[in-house]
């Protein structure tokens, strides 16, 4: 009886340790998981920064902004010769002063 008493003691130990086994080597595993996705995340999140970067570059080069300024006055000349006689007189003189070497004044 004793033997026996000792017997199912010593199983149930072994299942409790297996149980703790399979649950810590589970947790393990969905840890892994979770940082391969959070690595694939960041991955993705780098490569589209360094392509914002890229078009933040292309944005900011004088070039471009001096086709920008042009297209600009092209439009507002446009405008101009499109408004009547109520246009308010000076009112796309920003724009020309864009392309000057001298800041525009405050407004």
């Amino acid at each position: 009886m004793r033997l026996c008493i000792r017997l199912v003691v010593l199983t149930a130990l072994l299942v409790a340790l297996a149980m703790g086994l399979i649950a810590l080597r589970t947790d393990t595993h969905q840890a892994g998981n979770r940082l391969h996705l959070l690595f694939r995340d960041k991955q993705r999140l780098q490569g589209d920064c360094c392509r914002l970067e890229i078009e933040i570059a292309r944005l900011k080069s004088q070039e471009r902004l001096y086709e920008h300024v042009a297209d600009l006055e092209d439009e507002s000349t446009d405008g101009l010769n499109d408004r009547g006689p109520a246009a308010p007189p000076g009112s796309a003189g920003w724009r020309t002063r864009l392309t000057s070497d001298t800041l525009p004044g405050p407004p």
